[in-house]
């Protein structure tokens, strides 16, 4: 909870206060699992005594890539009564009958959760409603209907909502999760960035007939730091002639394809190092047990001692890995150690580890000799 949160709690009547508060706290709503925010705390006393006597406030909700904002109206002098709701002006048709609404009827003014499952109740009350809502028009009505029965998403995966002012309507947005299997992805990518994996599509239609419409995809920070940042996170453009059955799996077989891809290099490294391992254990000084990114060993040449280092890329094997040289007698003028660095050598991706580990052998003795000399001539002694 933020200072700002802190604030608004203060303003609302201690009587009620707890139910502000575990909204605030424990709410998830929605495909995104987002929080409620209270805004505009205000009393319908005409006593009202600044600071700690609101009983009413605006609650700010995140619904399919939208805001909705809803009043909650308590009655602090009879704390013990359920609230009253006043619904956004675009939503005038929104209005279930409260005998419907389950956790209202039964409201428990000793429950500090009463508030959030009366608001997790109307919200799907309101899905339901934006629902029926698509059937009025025949490409929305196809789009979402096509999507939810003829493809992997479900209904519970997805949330629509059409604006409407006047006669106007538009735009609707289609909040979509996608059904990607993240689980695969090695746990040192995800380790520092704790909290949930999910991909969510926003396509966003200017108007029930409009080609205009624009996809945004937004990944947990768990998942976007695991697939190598938004970068090389790039979906195609909305096809003019395209529908949400075609889009939504092509986007979602993207970023299956990509948690592939991840796995998949990651299983590479693995084997490289193992080859390596397999090859110059005995000579082995440390390596990275958790990503497999770089190895090192301490050789000796003609009673040369050196250390042979390797650096393998995210994208190994697709990139090659960078071999250093570096000597244990010499530093440069910064006197760092003196090292040699090689970026471009004889490499296919296609090689398996244990060829790769035999062509590095061969690599390390055809420019042991020219390190030597170049150690000894540009170098500084220890």
């Amino acid at each position: 909870m933020n200072h700002n949160d802190y604030d608004v709690l203060l303003g609302i009547s201690p009587d009620i206060r707890q139910f502000a508060e575990t909204l605030i706290e424990h709410s998830c709503f929605g495909i995104c699992g987002g929080k409620a925010r209270l805004t505009d705390v205000r009393t319908g006393s005409v006593s009202f005594i600044a600071g700690c006597e609101g009983d009413r406030f605006k609650v700010l909700l995140p619904y399919a890539g939208q805001t909705l904002t809803w009043e909650v109206i308590f009655d602090k002098y009879s704390p013990e009564e359920s609230p009253d709701f006043i619904f956004g002006s675009e939503d005038s048709d929104f209005s279930p009958d409260i005998a419907d609404i389950k956790t209202l009827v039964d409201w428990d003014y000793h429950n500090p959760y009463a508030l959030l499952h009366v608001i997790e109740e109307l919200l799907r009350m309101y899905k339901a409603h934006q629902e029926r809502i698509v059937e009025a028009f025949d490409r929305l009505q196809f789009e979402y209907s096509s999507l939810v029965n003829q493809s992997d998403i479900t209904s519970q995966h997805v949330e629509v909502h059409i604006l409407r002012f006047e006669s106007k309507v538009g735009p609707i947005s289609f909040l979509i999760r996608l059904p990607v299997d993240f689980t695969r992805i090695p746990p040192f990518l995800t380790k520092d960035n704790p909290g949930e994996d999910s991909a969510i599509l926003l396509i966003s239609f200017l108007s029930p007939s409009s080609s205009k419409i624009t996809p945004q995809l937004y990944l947990s920070p768990k998942v976007e730091h695991a697939l190598g940042g938004a970068a090389n996170l790039r979906i195609p453009a909305f096809p003019s002639d395209g529908c949400l059955l075609d889009y939504v799996p092509n986007v979602s077989n993207l970023l299956s394809n990509k948690v592939d891809q991840v796995v998949a290099n990651f299983e590479k490294r693995k084997e490289y190092i193992a080859a390596f391992l397999s090859h110059f254990g005995r000579s082995l000084l440390e390596y990275d047990a958790d990503a497999f990114t770089k190895i090192s060993f301490l050789f000796e040449w003609n009673d040369f001692f050196f250390i042979f280092l390797i650096d393998l890329p995210q994208f190994f094997p697709q990139e090659q890995p960078e071999f250093k040289f570096q000597s244990i007698y010499h530093h440069d003028a910064k006197r760092k150690p003196f090292i040699q660095a090689f970026g471009e050598y004889p490499y296919s991706p296609r090689w398996s580890g244990n060829e790769m580990a035999q062509r590095a052998k061969s690599f390390i003795l055809n420019n042991i000799s020219d390190f030597q000399k170049a150690s000894v001539h540009s170098g500084s002694l220890n």
